[in-house]
């Protein structure tokens, strides 16, 4: 179960920048990156890809499927979502659709051994 539950996100990954380019309707595309020294792989969102993942039904899917001990979220610091500590007290579509709101906002997910890392970034 849990391989096919990070099959199935892998796939979410990659598809983010095609999605991303045929929402927004741009010949853009999600920035892939490898971080081999600890076997991660992912990709960086434009502000526009990020609006449009929000707007997607990957951000429930994520929600829904991936094992809460698998996933690691990484919130900027004036965040508004409720944290204590290491806990993020959000949904995914919270967490993604706050980055979208902002006017330079975006996320980065990568597979990493420990699960999918998600990143705020603006």
């Amino acid at each position: 179960m849990r391989v096919r539950t990070f099959a199935i996100i892998a796939a979410a990954c990659a598809g983010l920048g095609l999605a991303g380019s045929a929402v927004t309707g741009t010949a853009s595309a999600a920035t892939p990156f490898v971080i081999p020294q600890i076997g991660a792989a992912g990709v960086e969102l434009t502000h526009d890809e990020t609006q449009a993942l929000a707007d997607s039904p990957v951000p429930v899917l994520i929600e829904r499927y991936a094992p809460r001990n698998a996933v690691i979220i990484g919130l900027k610091s004036d965040s508004t979502l409720a944290q204590n500590g290491n806990s993020v007290y959000a949904d995914m579509p919270a967490i993604i659709g706050e980055a979208a709101g902002h006017p330079d906002g975006s996320v980065d997910m990568a597979l990493t051994p420990k699960g999918l890392v998600i990143l705020q970034v603006w």
